[in-house]
Order: structure tokens, then sequence, then C-alpha cells
């Protein structure tokens, strides 16, 4: 399935369940509403790859899900404000948080983000 909110945002968020602890950049997206339609909200099930353009990102999803961004879109919105939350309040998160736009397509950066994420889960 595609997605193509018009804003988004990254997260990083770290899980915690009985097993283990880990880590998942997600996208957090929102959809302006009209007169007939409310805003809305989706988080993706976390980045798997991500290919980009002059335009826009493509976020592949862990469950085949494909986000298209829009590079000029990173922003927060009160709906998505709302649904990161309703991700917070979720049992197994242990923390979330917005990530600062950057170069998305940038070699290794998904990896790194990662791997620090894990050098912070297995801090804790």
């Amino acid at each position: 399935m595609e997605y193509s909110p018009d804003d988004w945002v990254i997260l990083k968020v770290s899980f915690e369940t009985r097993d283990k602890n880990f880590t998942l950049l997600r996208v957090l997206g929102g959809w302006r509403g009209g007169y007939l339609n409310g805003d809305a909200w989706r988080i993706n099930s976390g980045i798997h790859a991500v290919h980009a353009d002059d335009l826009e990102y493509r976020f592949l999803g862990r469950s085949d899900s494909v986000y298209l961004c829009r590079r000029s879109g990173y922003r927060m919105s009160r709906i998505m404000a709302s649904g990161l939350e309703e991700l917070k309040r979720q049992p197994t998160v242990v923390d979330a948080e917005i990530l600062e736009d950057r170069n998305w397509f940038e070699p290794g950066l998904l990896e790194a983000l990662l791997s620090t994420a894990a050098d912070d889960t297995a801090a804790r």
C-alpha cells in the first residue's frame, strides 16, 4: 500500500518486551482533511529502506508499505502530535522522539541511527 502524507517526520522509537529491547525508525505521517473528512495520522511499521529523488523520499516499511514523503513536507502537525502521544502510551514503547530533518537518503544514515539507538538501549 502506498501513502502520501501532507506532513511527516521520522521517529526513533524504543521498545521493550519481555524478551528483548529494540529500536525502530518509523514514519509518522499526517493528512489534512477537508469539509467532509477530518485530519488523520498514521505511523508505519518501521523503515526498512529508503529511496529518493529531487522531490520526495520513498520509505519502504517492514510491512511492505511505501510512504511517499515530499522533501518540503517535514513538519509536525497537531493531529500528528496526538498520534505520537498515543504511540507513547503503548505498553511496549519506552521512548519515542522526533528526529531532526536531514538527508534521509545519505548512505549509512539509517544504519548509524539504529546502531546508536541499539547502544542506547543496551546501556539501560
